[in-house]
């Protein structure tokens, strides 16, 4: 009797799931979790493993102390600083300012664009047009009566620091569109797409970049030829200029080249909407140039353009935090949980950096009563392998914030296993887990994370698996790991 006592306790207390063989008592949910590892071919020491109940105790603790690479799981950590030191409704403020008075339509003086880090100035909202908004703000300072700008037209840039291309990110995936450059001036998430229509047979194409911007320039263009096909090559060669060449049929509608991601994105913005103004028959008299200090080769720096005239606001553009936070965790976008992570750091910190980032998230994990013993901030998307967590940190943090007031806002701002974000195409072998996991994912070389929370009626359970090194020419076993893994806990959830 005493020993079915203790079989039914593990059943309860821990979940088990296993059928005990005869005379045997049934595995703890833990063991059952260490198998699946074992069976998996992963090593051991390389996986962290950490999951907490719906009442906070832990059920699994496998290498859970283990800092180890995150992946985008990192987002969770930025997301969550970001809710719980600034609050949903931050403002994120972008202002056009003047340093003249207008008379007769006249600035008589420079127009400063002054950003503090908005990711959603883009076409995101706006029926993918990435100047939208652009040309809202031409149009607000016509009806202001301006028609003309005597000085220059003026990147303020300074609420960031200069680091746009983050240590421990890999100088070969410069152009790629997840490592798009950190600016607190962003446009169309720091990215052009170059789009070529066919022309004539024997006849240059036609190429547009958009959104459309002095700031880059493209050389050549591909051939027209008869088909339907496209072979065409852009290449950016310093995130400046862009190189065009190849072939398009004419029966090809357009080929378009996808995100590429451009070089300093201050001045890229200040650019396009300098291009957007004259279309709306505003003049700029004077040059497109940056506050301050500017970068240059080696890392050192010259002086820049300066303003010491007294600014009036021409006009405010403000977004909420809340809307961009299902952005970064859906569909785990890099440049947004890198603007994010900086402007914390700035708000909370006095630091628009990394490192005022890093104390940020530090105060979070404070917050909630978290150890940060081996944790490691190397940026905000989980994109650089300096970065450490270990699984119970993250469990810890998806486990505090359901008593947080975000909590709803988080939750949903995770993707769902087999219906949208990075688990739309996950778990649907597992028809009992798709709708009842919400998880962040994570993938970098040799890395694979997936951290959330698993549902079984009103019951709901934390759990982050992280996988380093795992073996295989790919990360497929990975990711049926973790699968199995969470099968498992949802099978032994009462």
């Amino acid at each position: 009797m005493r020993r079915l006592v203790v079989i039914l306790s593990l059943f309860l207390g821990l979940g088990c799931a296993a059928t005990p063989v005869s005379g045997e008592p049934a595995k703890t949910l833990e063991q059952l979790v260490k198998d699946q590892v074992k069976k998996s071919g992963a090593k051991s020491s390389l996986v962290g493993i950490a999951v907490i109940g719906h009442k906070g105790k832990p059920f699994v603790l496998l290498n859970a102390d283990k800092p180890l690479k995150p992946a985008s799981n990192m987002k969770i950590l930025t997301t969550v600083t970001g809710l719980e030191l600034l609050g949903a409704d931050h403002q994120y403020s972008t202002r056009i300012i003047s340093t003249g008075d207008l008379e007769k339509g006249i600035i008589a003086g420079d127009v400063i664009v002054r950003g503090t880090g908005d990711p959603n100035i883009s076409g995101r909202f706006h029926d993918d047009d990435p100047v939208f908004l652009f040309r809202q703000w031409a149009r607000k300072l016509k009806d202001l009566g301006i028609r003309e700008i005597s000085g220059n037209l003026v990147a303020d840039d300074s609420y960031f620091d200069n680091v746009r291309f983050l240590a421990g990110w890999n100088p070969k995936d410069r152009g790629k569109p997840f490592s798009a450059q950190v600016s607190p001036l962003s446009l169309n998430d720091n990215c052009v797409e170059i789009r070529v229509v066919p022309g004539a047979v024997g006849k240059p194409s036609k190429v547009e970049v958009s959104p459309a911007s002095s700031f880059i320039t493209v050389s050549g263009a591909p051939g027209t030829v008869s088909g339907k096909k496209a072979t065409v090559i852009a290449r950016s060669v310093d995130g400046k200029k862009i190189s065009m060449k190849g072939t398009i049929g004419t029966g090809v509608k357009e080929w378009s080249s996808g995100p590429i991601a451009i070089d300093d994105p201050a001045l890229f913005f200040v650019h396009s909407f300098a291009a957007v103004l004259k279309k709306e028959d505003i003049k700029l008299r004077g040059d497109i140039v940056r506050l301050g200090e500017a970068d240059v080769p080696g890392g050192g720096s010259v002086p820049g353009k300066t303003v010491s005239a007294v600014e009036k606001i021409l006009l405010e553009h403000n977004s909420r935090l809340e809307v961009d936070i299902p952005v970064i965790n859906k569909g785990s976008q890099n440049l947004h949980a890198e603007l994010l992570l900086k402007t914390v750091g700035k708000k909370i910190k006095g630091e628009g950096s990394v490192a005022g980032g890093g104390k940020a998230v530090s105060r979070m994990l404070d917050n909630l009563g978290i150890a940060k013993k081996g944790l490691v901030v190397a940026d905000g998307s989980g994109l650089s392998h300096n970065n450490r967590v270990t699984a119970r940190q993250l469990v810890s943090i998806l486990n505090g914030v359901r008593s947080k007031p975000y909590y709803e806002l988080f939750w949903k701002s995770l993707p769902v296993a087999g219906v949208d974000g990075t688990l739309k195409k996950r778990f649907t072998s597992k028809k009992s887990l798709v709708g009842n996991v919400f998880a962040k994912t994570g993938y970098i070389r040799g890395v694979s994370a997936l951290s959330g929370f698993v549902r079984k009626g009103k019951t709901v359970w934390s759990f982050s698996i992280l996988c380093n090194s795992f073996p295989g020419k790919s990360l497929s076993e990975a990711k049926a790991l973790q699968e199995d893994i969470v099968k498992i806990l949802h099978s032994s959830m009462p």
